[in-house]
């Protein structure tokens, strides 16, 4: 038997071992962020921090705007609960943030002179589906084409009804009230005539859904010449990017649905920072 030695029984755990002369001390840090931007995730942001055992000293508000160093949250907990924060937080509002900085770009080059909208939630895994969709609004841009009630027919609804105008007709059947949208492609007739059957029809919004700009000045000269402009809203969407609004602007829509443009903005770079220990 060996005497006279001390033996230190190691953890099992690396941060355990690593921050056990701090147990019982309690660590202040903030969230800052390293760029402009508006904040979004506030609510997840709170709910996280409070599951990893945080206590938050402070949180900014859903929407908040931010410029280079602004801090955006701050909160206090043990050692391993800051690790864990770092980890696990930015993780939380980063995407959102990004989405939402990415939609309030686009809104505020427009400048009111278009309707903005970003449909593309719709097409991300549905467990972020919601704070995607919430940071969208966050930055300004809808989240639907229209505020009304509404019934959509896209491509595939058109393709299976045997065309817009059978299509719009069904749509319209079922409610005399709502607005109908359609998409409209080209497909089997040239563009400006399959907009002004959908109109004929009874849509209230044509979407001129090819990304190319040639096709939204086709129906849009279609609908000025053929006196039914003032009877339907133009959208246009595919492909659009910040230097390519002002064209579609030019052109004449009056909603531009963006895509990958918002919904697939970077992370929004932010930081984690401990600032004080007390006992």
């Amino acid at each position: 038997m060996v005497t006279g030695l001390r033996q230190e029984v190691m953890p099992v755990e690396l941060r355990e071992y690593l921050f056990a002369p701090l147990a019982g001390h309690i660590l202040a840090f903030a969230i800052t962020a390293r760029e402009r931007g508006i904040f979004s995730g506030a609510a997840r942001l709170t709910r996280v921090a409070g599951e990893l055992g945080l206590e938050v000293t402070w949180a900014a508000p859903e929407g908040y705007p931010l410029e280079t160093g602004s801090c955006l949250f701050r909160a206090r907990g043990e050692a391993p609960a800051i690790i864990r924060a770092e980890e696990m937080l930015l993780g939380v509002i980063g995407k959102p943030s990004g989405v939402a900085t990415a939609a309030a770009n686009f809104v505020r080059q427009a400048g009111g002179r278009i309707k903005v909208v970003c449909g593309a939630w719709k097409k991300v895994a549905p467990e972020i589906r919601d704070e995607l969709r919430r940071a969208i609004a966050t930055g300004g841009a809808g989240i639907r084409i229209t505020e009304r009630p509404f019934i959509y027919l896209d491509k595939n609804y058109v393709r299976l009804l045997g065309g817009v105008e059978p299509a719009v007709s069904r749509a319209r059947a079922y409610d005399q009230e709502r607005v109908i949208a359609v998409q409209v492609r080209g497909e089997g007739r040239p563009i400006a005539g399959e907009a002004e059957a959908a109109v004929r029809a009874g849509a209230g919004i044509i979407m001129v859904d090819t990304g190319l700009l040639e096709d939204l000045a086709t129906v849009v000269t279609a609908a000025q010449q053929g006196g039914w402009r003032e009877k339907v809203k133009l959208a246009f969407a595919g492909g659009v990017t910040p230097a390519g609004l002002e064209e579609v602007i030019a052109a004449g829509a009056d909603i531009v649905d963006v895509g990958r443009a918002i919904i697939d903005a970077p992370l929004l770079d932010l930081s984690l920072d401990v600032e004080g220990i007390s006992v």
